[in-house]
């Protein structure tokens, strides 16, 4: 796989940040409002001094007009924790370009984007029921090309159960940064679980899911030996002869706008983003549009 970032797709991304939408909690030191009041330099609102207050932030103008003690309250900023998380079983190394690619180059660019507002970012690789990190967080520039690299030897393969892996999973964290998933979605272990557990948490999440063109307008024709790209060989049980016609295209594809469909009413109850793009889309046209328009990117 060629490289996932250059200077240009480095330079596309200078102008954009990440859409939060309301204050998490996070480490001191970082440049994301807060729930409470702190100690930045961007002045919040006033309240009355009381004693024992830090004299240093009483506003003696207004006690020269009122003759009465305020206090000044400032902003509290805090370093927020994103964590991405990759589906990085066969069925995403399929399509051209595959969909591996394009969630690769996804998760580099919503990295970037966070160690860019100085926030921490968690990148974790699913494979069968595991949730592993790709590497320690991070959130330097420097640290975000190391992880870039090891982005690119990302091996897809075997199945995996979004909603086990996620679950099973301790380090989640809690109302501290955005949680997105980035899968297909195209397999018979419901992933809904893991959705719920993040939101139990206090998690603001959003999933990605990427189809190949080929999975959104079929072009198969004739009579075909279908092989499920996450089975053990020709004798898995998931594989199956079939002879493939005009009027089954049209009922694969209701069937997958009606699941599309389910996928859409389930985060809208619960205001989780959801973003459907092909593997053959421009990654400005995903980042700058699709993404923009759901409010994952500003």
């Amino acid at each position: 796989m060629k490289p996932l970032i250059d200077d240009a797709f480095i330079s596309m991304l200078e102008q954009r940040d990440l859409y939060i939408g309301r204050s998490m909690n996070g480490l001191f030191g970082g440049t994301r409002r807060a729930n409470a009041y702190g100690s930045s330099a961007e002045f919040a609102d006033y309240r009355d001094y009381f004693p024992g207050d830090d004299l240093r932030r009483i506003d003696w103008n207004l006690y020269a007009r009122f003759e009465k003690l305020y206090l000044k309250l400032y902003v509290d900023e805090r370093q927020l924790h994103h964590r991405i998380y990759i589906d990085a079983s066969a069925s995403m190394d399929w399509g051209q370009p595959s969909k591996a690619e394009t969630a690769l180059k996804l998760t580099a660019a919503l990295a970037y984007l966070s160690v860019r507002a100085t926030d921490r970012v968690s990148i974790y690789i699913l494979h069968g029921d595991k949730c592993e990190p790709l590497c320690p967080a991070f959130s330097s520039v420097r640290s975000f090309y190391n992880a870039a690299h090891l982005l690119n030897g990302v091996r897809f393969k075997g199945d995996c159960d979004v909603a086990a892996a996620i679950t099973n999973f301790e380090h989640t964290g809690r109302n501290d940064g955005l949680s997105v998933i980035i899968s297909d979605f195209l397999n018979d272990n419901d992933f809904r679980p893991a959705v719920e557990s993040l939101l139990y948490k206090g998690k603001k999440v959003h999933l990605l899911q990427i189809l190949s063109e080929d999975e959104i307008t079929p072009s198969l024709r004739g009579r075909f030996f279908l092989l499920d790209s996450e089975g053990q060989g020709e004798d898995d049980e998931r594989n199956y002869r079939s002879i493939i016609t005009r009027s089954r295209v049209k009922a694969y594809e209701k069937a997958l706008a009606w699941y599309q469909n389910e996928i859409s009413s389930f985060c809208k109850a619960r205001d989780v983003g959801f973003i459907t793009v092909c593997s053959s889309d421009p990654i400005e046209k995903i980042l700058f549009f699709k993404a923009t328009e759901e409010r994952l990117i500003q």
